[in-house]
């Protein structure tokens, strides 16, 4: 696990001054054990630093070079099959100098072109150059575990694992704001791929390449999609041993490791089936760590020592207080490096300090509730889908929609709104109503936006067009978070349930085989899964989350006065400071939890008063 960055400076323009020991400063967390710079002729630089995890030796450099001196590559992440692609290459007489991943791709790539990102089972983003086409490759994993940004100008491309790194580029100086940017996040709490705050830059879309020649020519493509709408054909006991069977196999494969790997454990189901596969696979002793917080909404780790106990693991728990809260902020926001506003980083970053003492590897078990239908909102969107079908139905209950979707302040007027708006409404932060009060200018909702462009249709659709949002619409906000909690404190994190083969069999699922409708319980075949490891399953769903509801009224009040209510505007968009004061009160007074609306308008005010400087 690294971190990367670079340029490419087009023909007949003349390279901007860089400052390449402060940008690769500034993913020194990423890489603490080694680090390089590669430059041609000031028409490509290439920046690494390195978090050594396989072959340790100095064979494992970066950036790497081929023999004929043609090729130059930069690569963050992993690439579980990297054995098996090496055979195929030495079949075909390729000579290995090192025991790394990082080769293997590297020669993957001059072999076979575009077609080897195909091939590659991992997590990564990479840049690649070809120093006598003057052509740059920029690439990254299909569910988008591992970051890559870029930036466009007429003179060239810049490209870096964080966003703040973009903003230290020349590059960068002038960029306005991109409104639409600014809209999602204030919706969404993260800015979504391929959107970036600022105009000309833009975070590489999960499973997609793109590609720049010295000329400035650009082309794009797409190498990986969860499929929208698929006819299942995995049902019964077929799919259970499936899915069983392919995350064993996929634990097993993410267990390489030239260093210890240990685990996060939770009181789910997820992490706790991981940990089962790591004994299973002949993991001698396994550490495992959980974090608590003290109340019963968001604490589950009486729950994760139940699952420590009867796996036979040695469990470690640390616990949140509300003094946490002030000592974390500033870290929160330097780990991020681009606005985030999902406070559950909080407990991500004390576990992944926690585990960093003694660990580089650790696995999670992300991902199972995006794939294998585990929100219980999967349940209200199907069921609403049933009225969706029947306009008569619909005509009678579109007046009790906000009951039904639990958004009881969302909207007056929900009648026209499609299925698809209906799933965007559940993942809105704070209701559509008070967004346009605190924020009258508000950006649209941007016309190309699509996770959430589908309308009524078969239930099977429906099942499983929800499914891909969720996987595309929000997946990525997850893993941004654990990519920057984890990165801040130089720990990898693994997630086997994304493994290529995983989603594969995920995919030809029927989702009746994952979701009990009536019972309002996801993951079936992972709760089988687990079954057969442990007697113990938790049936309470619990976000990995810290009481921000509280913090706010208390250990943060002070800082929400100080930064916020005072303010006439964020990134030239304009506040109302009397609405803002009556949703803050209101959340003070107990009336309402506007904690996940609050925390991410805190938290984009501390990072523009960090980092931007227009």
């Amino acid at each position: 696990m690294c971190g990367i960055a670079g340029e490419l400076i087009f023909h007949n323009a003349t390279a901007p001054k860089v400052d390449w020991d402060k940008i690769s400063s500034m993913m020194a967390r990423r890489g603490p054990d080694d680090e390089g710079i590669w430059s041609d002729e000031e028409r490509c630089t290439m920046v690494f630093r390195r978090l050594a995890i396989i072959d340790l030796s100095r064979n494992g450099h970066q950036p790497m070079t081929a023999c004929n001196g043609r090729f130059v590559l930069v690569f963050n992440g992993e690439v579980y099959n990297y054995q098996d692609l090496r055979k195929r290459l030495e079949n075909q007489g390729v000579q290995f100098r090192s025991n790394s991943d990082t080769e293997v791709v590297l020669y993957a790539l001059i072999e076979w072109g575009i077609e080897a990102l195909d091939a590659f089972n991992g997590m990564f983003a990479l840049g690649f150059y070809d120093k006598a086409e003057k052509r740059l490759l920029l690439a990254r994993d299909h569910a988008g575990i591992k970051p890559l940004y870029y930036l466009t100008h007429s003179k060239g491309v810049v490209f870096a694992s964080q966003y703040n790194q973009l903003l230290a580029h020349p590059f960068s100086r002038n960029l306005s704001v991109s409104q639409e940017a600014l809209g999602l996040y204030l919706r969404l709490a993260y800015i979504p791929a391929p959107y970036a705050l600022l105009q000309n830059t833009h975070m590489l879309e999960p499973g997609t390449w793109i590609q720049f020649t010295g000329t400035g020519h650009i082309q794009q493509g797409r190498y990986f999609n969860l499929p929208r709408c698929e006819m299942p054909s995995l049902k019964g006991e077929e799919a259970l041993e499936a899915v069983d069977t392919v995350i064993a196999e996929a634990v097993k494969r993410q267990l390489i490791s030239d260093v210890p790997v240990g685990a996060f454990l939770s009181g789910g189901i997820d992490s706790p089936l991981v940990v089962a596969n790591m004994i299973s696979a002949g993991t001698n002793t396994i550490r495992t760590f959980t974090i608590g917080t003290g109340e019963e909404a968001t604490d589950e780790s009486s729950d994760a020592m139940r699952y420590a106990r009867e796996l036979g693991v040695e469990h470690v728990i640390e616990r949140v207080n509300p003094d946490t809260a002030l000592n974390l902020v500033y870290q929160v926001i330097d780990a991020c490096g681009e606005p985030f506003g999902d406070y559950s980083i909080f407990p991500t970053m004390m576990v992944s300090h926690l585990a960093s003492q003694d660990f580089k590897v650790m696995l999670s078990g992300d991902g199972g509730d995006e794939l294998f239908w585990g929100y219980p909102r999967f349940g209200s969107l199907i069921q609403t889908a049933k009225y969706f079908r029947q306009p008569f139905l619909w005509r009678l209950v579109r007046k009790g929609i906000k009951k039904i979707a639990g958004l009881q302040d969302y909207s007056p007027d929900l009648s026209g709104c499609s299925l698809g708006e209906y799933h965007r409404a559940k993942l809105t932060h704070l209701p559509e109503s008070w967004l346009h009060r605190v924020w009258p200018s508000l950006p649209s909702w941007p016309s190309d936006f699509t996770p959430f462009g589908y309308t009524c249709g078969e239930l099977n659709n429906v099942a499983q067009w929800s499914r891909w949002s969720e996987f595309v619409g929000h997946l990525p906000y997850v893993l941004k978070k654990v990519d920057r909690a984890s990165m801040y404190h130089s720990l990898e994190v693994r997630v086997p349930l994304l493994d290529r083969e995983v989603i594969n069999v995920a995919a030809q699922l029927d989702w009746r085989e994952c979701f009990n409708l009536s019972q309002g319980i996801g993951k079936l075949p992972l709760r089988h899964a687990l079954g057969r490891h442990t007697t113990f399953q938790s049936r309470t769903k619990r976000g990995f989350e810290v009481p921000m509801g509280s913090w706010l009224r208390t250990s943060l009040r002070e800082r929400v006065e100080e930064t916020l209510m005072k303010r006439d505007e964020i990134l030239g968009l304009g506040i109302e400071r009397k609405a803002l004061r009556e949703l803050f009160n209101l959340h003070l007074a107990g009336e309402r939890d506007y904690a996940w609306g609050l925390w991410p308008i805190l938290s984009l005010a501390l990072w523009v008063d960090k980092y931007y400087h227009s």
